[in-house]
């Protein structure tokens, strides 16, 4: 079968330029409404309520990430205010751009129909479609992941060398929203290695001036740390590697089996038999989506059998591959792709059905599936604690405490709107990541806190710990909140255990420690 017979196969994608037009931005639109509609029913996940206590208190960096999602977060806040869609506006909006940028290097390399199954295909795939789309720091990455990935290319089409400067700043703009865009660069650099036509811009001084431009644009980033001790390069570099201290088949085993659930739940013989072409492929885009696939992919492999591993730290690879995927539907004769031609309609339903499913049971808290339950009960629990400070000194404060370093402190922040007032667990001399550089622990020394536990203090030893930063420990009693919404079937709960605390004794720290919390 001829390559122009196989575009002629396809009757539901093969449409005249105007028809493909509208049906593009139908998809576009139809895809960012779905994501606005989960994430006004989601509600704020820990890790958006910590980065929007990022945007509470902007900075050049923070401890454990670059500044570009507190950024963010700080302008959606300005225009929706401390809501659930002001934290996730600026996202959302980099989400839909992600997408718009894929599904325009799709036409670019395999035509208009490629381009309607990049927006399908990268909409089916549950992490990018909702991660991509909240207040992660992984939203502005993907965005700046493809946007590198378009001016790049469009350097090596045209040999303009503004579009490697161009490049430069969008890969500082990505280190600016997370480190591991910087897997871009060998990336880059490989494909121009092993390309006959490409080889030739390695030669020339505008790829390495590209790399000045990225380190202009992430010279924030280098002087924050820079008087930070570089606390932030160390805890995502050494600090990272040494959790990696063994190698286990069940670690392994765990990050496929969530690549492929969270990744390509839909679409894994689709992407086997892409990856497969590309890196047999001799032609020079699939060549460059291979290579700008591998590198990450191959790092994160390896690192998937240690327990030093994150699902959405390879996230930025699957883009390349989303691209090619799309070229394999509409180009290729095998059997693989002609199933995906001719059910396309099927899979745009089970990423419809599955965009529901994730909002009701935000929602609702769907019955056998359980729930993230740090997402569930602060509005009461924030309730609560304001009453009981209303009855103490007026310079007293809050602490939140749970199973994690800063989830508690941060969503405790967020609903009561008051974060330089809710501090973390760094105040009883344990880790709490950013939260110990937003205050001097000794400049609330003899201050009173209302202390909110996030569970059961079952065997008394939170408040035995409280006991030896405190004069005086009362309990307040436990808070049992109802999680989600529901007329037929029973609710989970989830659990508080509140404290009122009497005069705070910091422990002692070193004059350099102490400075450095201060600021």
């Amino acid at each position: 079968m001829s390559l122009g017979s196989v575009e002629l196969a396809v009757p539901a994608m093969d449409l005249s330029q105007k028809r493909t037009s509208f049906r593009f931005w139908s998809a576009l639109g139809a895809v960012a409404v779905a994501q606005l509609a989960v994430a006004a029913l989601m509600p704020v996940f820990p890790e958006e309520a910590y980065h929007w206590n990022y945007a509470r208190h902007l900075d050049w960096s923070y401890y454990d990430h670059p500044p570009m999602i507190a950024w963010s977060i700080a302008l959606g806040r300005l225009l929706l205010g401390d809501t659930r869609l002001g934290i996730r506006l600026v996202p959302l909006l980099f989400s839909l751009g992600t997408t718009f940028l894929l599904a325009r290097l799709a036409r670019r390399f395999f035509g208009e129909n490629a381009a309607l199954w990049a927006i399908l295909l990268s909409a089916v795939q549950p992490a990018a479609f909702l991660v991509g789309g909240w207040g992660f720091p992984d939203a502005p990455l993907l965005f700046f992941w493809a946007l590198t990935l378009t001016l790049v290319w469009r350097a090596l089409e045209t040999r303009r060398p503004g579009w490697w400067l161009a490049a430069g700043a969008t890969l500082g703009a990505g280190m600016l929203s997370k480190y591991t865009i910087s897997f871009l660069v060998p990336s880059v650099l490989l494909y121009l290695l092993f390309s006959k036509r490409d080889r030739r811009h390695l030669a020339t001084p505008w790829p390495y001036l590209a790399g000045f431009c990225s380190l202009a644009v992430f010279a924030p980033v280098l002087y924050w740390n820079w008087t930070h001790d570089w606390v932030s390069f160390k805890f995502q570099s050494t600090a990272r590697f040494a959790a990696a201290d063994r190698i286990s088949l069940r670690e392994a085993v765990q990050s496929a089996g969530e690549q492929w659930l969270f990744l390509l739940p839909l679409t894994l013989p689709l992407a086997v038999v892409t990856l497969r072409r590309i890196a047999r492929s001799t032609l020079p885009a699939e060549q460059f989506l291979f290579w700008c696939f591998a590198p990450m992919a191959a790092f994160f492999f390896v690192l998937g059998w240690t327990p030093s591993f994150h699902l959405l730290w390879p996230l930025p690879a699957y883009q390349a591959l989303t691209v090619a995927m799309a070229g394999t539907v509409v180009r290729e004769a095998g059997r693989v792709a002609l199933y995906y031609r001719a059910h396309w309609r099927w899979l745009a339903g089970c990423g419809i059905v599955s965009a529901a499913l994730v909002a009701l049971h935000g929602a609702f808290v769907l019955p056998g599936v359980p729930p993230i339950r740090e997402m569930y009960g602060w509005d009461e629990a924030a309730l609560q604690c304001r009453s009981l400070r209303a009855g103490m000194a007026a310079d007293s404060f809050y602490m939140a405490l749970g199973r994690r370093s800063y989830p508690s402190a941060s969503q405790l922040a967020f609903h009561l709107n008051a974060p330089d007032e809710v501090y973390g667990p760094n105040l009883l001399g344990m880790d709490a990541l950013q939260f110990r550089y937003w205050v001097d622990p000794s400049q609330l020394a003899g201050k009173d806190a209302v202390v909110a536990f996030e569970g059961t203090d079952s065997t008394g030893s939170i408040r035995e710990a409280l006991e030896k930063f405190f004069q005086e420990v009362e309990p307040e009693g436990n808070l049992q909140v109802p999680i989600g919404r529901s007329l037929f079937w029973p609710r989970p709960t989830t659990d508080f255990t509140l404290y009122r605390a009497r005069h705070y004794r910091p422990a002692p720290v070193e004059p350099s420690s102490r400075s450095q919390a201060a600021e």
